[in-house]
C-alpha cells in the first residue's frame, strides 16, 4: 500500500525460494538517459535534465542483483477480467503484464528503457544509441543489430515507423497526442531513424519517443489494429504468452532465446521462468486466495485490512512476510478534488474553507488506523516537494510579472494544511471555515449556508467505488 508518508505496505507469500528472491529482482523496470549536445556523438542514454547517472560501462541497474538465480513461478493476483491482448487500444479490457508500469514490459519493449533509480533517465534497449540535440527539435536512434522479436524476425526501422504510424492513427489517445507532434521521420544507414518534431516546445518529447513500444509490422494489421484480440501477440520482450484463459488467467513463459538477455540493463532481471496472472472478482476473493497460498504477492490497498486481517496462521508461522518500506518517490494523493469549473468552487476562499471543515486527524484515526500522513504539497515525500522550501530567486523572478498570484505563505514555504484536534467537531476550525465562507458571500441562515439571494450551498460528490 502506497501511502502519503512514503511507505509501501506490501506482503509476499514465502512458501517457495523464488518468492524470497522477489525483493531483489522482480519487476525492475529501466530508464533511458540523455544526450545533451547539438552535434554530440550518439550516447548510450539520455536524461530529462543533465546527463544520465550511469555510464556506458554500466554492468547492471543499481537495484538489480546481477547474480540472481533464475527459475520458478511467480503467481500474481489481480481484480477484474480481461477480453483483450492488445494493450495499446481503447477497446476492451486489456490483460495485465504484457506492458505496464507495475508488472513491467514483459512482452513489448521500447527503443530505450527506464532506470527507476533516477527521476527520468533512459538507456538503450532496442536502440543501442541515441542522439538528442540541445534544442530537442528532433531525436535519433540507432537500432541494436541483435534486436529480435520472439518469432526470430529482426527489429527493423520499418517496425519503428509502423509503430509510430499505427499508434498515432489507431492507438490510445495518449499515443495519438504525443506522436502527432512528430512532423516527419528520416532514415540514415541501415539501422538509424530520426524523429523530427513540429516544434521544440515539448522538452520531454524526445524521451517519450524513446519509450514508444515497438510492434512487429509483420504480425499486426494496421486496418484491424484497433479491434480487440485474444490471439497471443508477438513482441520483443523477455517473455512470450504461453496460456490464455479469457478473463481468468494469463501465463507468460521466459523466452530462452530472448535477444537482450545479456544486455547490462537486463542483468539480474527477468528471473522467473513463469509469470502467472490470476484474476479474481473482488478484493475479498483475492485476499482469501492469498491466505490459502494461491497467490505469491499482494500489495495491500486497504488500511483497515492491513491493520486487522493479517493474523492468519501463515503470518505467525513465517510463511507470509508482512513488510512496509519507504519508496522515496512522490506519493499518491487520496482526497477530494474540487472542480473549479463549477461556479460554486471557482472562489479559492470557498475551497480553503472546505479544508478547514475536513477533520483529517479524526478520519485518519477512526477510519484508517493512523496509517496516513497529510499531503502537504505536490510531489510530497520526495526531493521534488516544495513543502518547507521557500521559493528561489529564479522562481520569484518568473513570478514577478504576476503579483499576488501565489500566496506569500506558499512563496515562503510556510504553508501547511489545517490542523484539527481530532474530535470530529473542532469548533475553532469550523468557526474559521464559516468566517471564510462569509468572506466569499455565504452565511448561515435558518441552519442553512446560503448566499445573498438565499440560494443554498449545494454540491455533488462523485466516488469511484461502492466502498
Amino acid at each position: 500500500m502506497l501511502r502519503n508518508d512514503g511507505s509501501m505496505r506490501f506482503r509476499r507469500h514465502a512458501t517457495s525460494p523464488v518468492s524470497r528472491w522477489f525483493s531483489r529482482v522482480a519487476f525492475a523496470a529501466v530508464l533511458i538517459g540523455g544526450l545533451g549536445a547539438s552535434q554530440a556523438a550518439p550516447s548510450h542514454g539520455i536524461a530529462m535534465h543533465g546527463a544520465p547517472a550511469l555510464g556506458a560501462d554500466m554492468t547492471s541497474l543499481p537495484y538489480a542483483a546481477p547474480d540472481a538465480p533464475k527459475g520458478g513461478t511467480l503467481t500474481i493476483g489481480t481484480i477484474g477480467r480481461f477480453d483483450n491482448l492488445n494493450p495499446f487500444i481503447v477497446k476492451g479490457v486489456t490483460v495485465r503484464g504484457l506492458r505496464d508500469a507495475i508488472y513491467g514490459n514483459n512482452v513489448f519493449e521500447s527503443l530505450l528503457e527506464r532506470n527507476y533509480d533516477e527521476p527520468f533517465s533512459l538507456y538503450g534497449l532496442l536502440a543501442d544509441s541515441v542522439d538528442m540535440p540541445d534544442d530537442r527539435a528532433s531525436v535519433a536512434f540507432t537500432l541494436n543489430p541483435k534486436a529480435r522479436f520472439s518469432d526470430g524476425k529482426p527489429v527493423t526501422v520499418d517496425d519503428v515507423v509502423f509503430s509510430l504510424e499505427v499508434l498515432r492513427e489507431r492507438g490510445r489517445p495518449n499515443y495519438r497526442s504525443y506522436y502527432s507532434k512528430v512532423d516527419h521521420v528520416e532514415r540514415f544507414g541501415e539501422r538509424g531513424i530520426r524523429f523530427v518534431f513540429n516544434d521544440n516546445s515539448d522538452r520531454e518529447l524526445p524521451l517519450i519517443l524513446g519509450l514508444m513500444p515497438i510492434l512487429p509490422a509483420h504480425t499486426f494489421d494496421k486496418e484491424s489494429f484497433d479491434k480487440t484480440t485474444l490471439e497471443p501477440v508477438v513482441g520483443s520482450g523477455p517473455y512470450v504468452i504461453s496460456q490464455v484463459d479469457a478473463g481468468t488467467r494469463l501465463v507468460l513463459t521466459r523466452n530462452p532465446d530472448y535477444w537482450g538477455r545479456d544486455l547490462a540493463i537486463n542483468r539480474g532481471r527477468n528471473n522467473f521462468d513463469t509469470l502467472r496472472f490470476d484474476y479474481f472478482r473482488d478484493e475479498t476473493a483475492l485476499f482469501e486466495a492469498f491466505k490459502k497460498g494461491l497467490v505469491d504477492i499482494l500489495p495491500e490497498s486497504d488500511p483497515a485490512r492491513w491493520a486487522t486481517s493479517y493474523d492468519f496462521p501463515a503470518v505467525s508461522e513465517g510463511r507470509v512476510i508482512k513488510e512496509g518500506f519507504s519508496s522515496g518517490t512522490p506519493k499518491p494523493m487520496y482526497g477530494f478534488v474540487l472542480n473549479t469549473r463549477r461556479p460554486i468552487f471557482a472562489d479559492k476562499t470557498v475551497r480553503e474553507a472546505f479544508g478547514y471543515l475536513f477533520d483529517f486527524a479524526w478520519v485518519n484515526k477512526n477510519l484508517y488506523f493512523d496509517l496516513y500522513e497529510r499531503t502537504k504539497s505536490y510531489f510530497d515525500g520526495s526531493e521534488l516537494s516544495s513543502s518547507g522550501r521557500p521559493a528561489s530567486a529564479e522562481e520569484r523572478a518568473l513570478l514577478a510579472p504576476f503579483p499576488g498570484v501565489v500566496r506569500d505563505d506558499i512563496l515562503e514555504g510556510t504553508w501547511m494544511p489545517p490542523e484539527t484536534d481530532g474530535s470530529g467537531r473542532d469548533r475553532k476550525a469550523i468557526r474559521h471555515a464559516l468566517d471564510l465562507f462569509a468572506k466569499a458571500g455565504w452565511r448561515i441562515k435558518d441552519r442553512l449556508l446560503v448566499n445573498d439571494k438565499g440560494e443554498p450551498f449545494t454540491a455533488e460528490i462523485l466516488v469511484p467505488g461502492r466502498d
